[in-house]
């Protein structure tokens, strides 16, 4: 924890890259301004606009003295089927998931490029059975209120904080929403996304899905306890609630890996 607050900027200073064919790569995605020498030393500029990974579009804008050929190198990820790329609004391609794509054309000054990255609802199977829940670069965790508590310690780690779930946490998703996420998992963004995104009250994406309490399911020297094999079949008699599940990075306490039930 001594290096957290490193993390910003080393992610802002790997976000742009010079290659060995004169051209420039992003590779990591994050709104930033770059300026480069390209071809043969000409100076040009990138302007990139975008809240991902809240969101599934990149906008590029290209500014120079005067047109300029050099390559761009793109990463599209793993996760994303299939990825789109349009020039100045008109449609120039699609690229399949997991490669560095490399567009060389003559770049004219102000030149817009929009790079989509479709993202879809996954489900991602783990330890006896669970599932988590994806999209896009995200895992996705229940959202549980918080409540806080300072603690005076006599100990040699000094005074603390404690944190409190709120809520219930021990909830299982249904099946059939598992087996059809597209229909079973409902994705809700705040519009603009706010600027301080990483925390519970800000969370710039939501995911809506239907759920079962367990009531088996208990605490464990204050953490969760052994998860329920799944699928859970003894809970007809129960009711089905709504579930909200937020970025695991807004999260402090977190059910991620969640019980299926039928």
């Amino acid at each position: 924890t001594c290096n957290m607050h490193q993390g910003w900027p080393k992610l802002t200073q790997n976000l742009w890259y010079a290659t060995p064919d004169s051209g420039l790569a992003a590779l990591v995605y994050g709104p930033s301004q770059v300026q480069a020498k390209v071809a043969d030393g000409v100076e040009v500029c990138f302007t990139e606009a975008t809240t991902y990974p809240f969101s599934e579009t990149i906008h590029f804008k290209f500014t120079s003295s005067k047109p300029v050929v050099f390559p761009l190198h793109l990463r599209i990820p793993g996760w994303c089927a299939k990825a789109q790329a349009l020039i100045n609004g008109d449609h120039f391609d699609d690229y399949k998931g997991g490669q560095i794509i490399r567009i060389h054309r003559v770049w004219q000054n102000n030149d817009a490029l929009e790079l989509i990255l479709p993202m879809t609802v996954r489900i991602s199977r783990w330890w006896d059975a669970a599932a988590a829940v994806e999209r896009g670069p995200l895992v996705y965790s229940l959202r549980l209120g918080e409540s806080w508590k300072w603690i005076e310690s006599q100990d040699k780690w000094g005074d603390y904080w404690e944190v409190h779930p709120t809520d219930d946490w021990n909830y299982g998703l249904l099946e059939e929403a598992v087996k059809n996420p597209e229909q079973g998992f409902k994705v809700v963004q705040q519009d603009p996304a706010p600027m301080t995104p990483w925390n519970l009250q800000d969370a710039p994406v939501k995911i809506m899905t239907k759920g079962k309490r367990i009531p088996e399911w208990q605490l464990y020297q204050n953490s969760a306890g052994p998860l329920p094999w799944s699928p859970v079949t003894n809970l007809q008699d129960e009711p089905t609630v709504e579930l909200t599940l937020v970025p695991y990075g807004c999260t402090t306490l977190r059910i991620t890996e969640f019980p299926v039930v039928r």
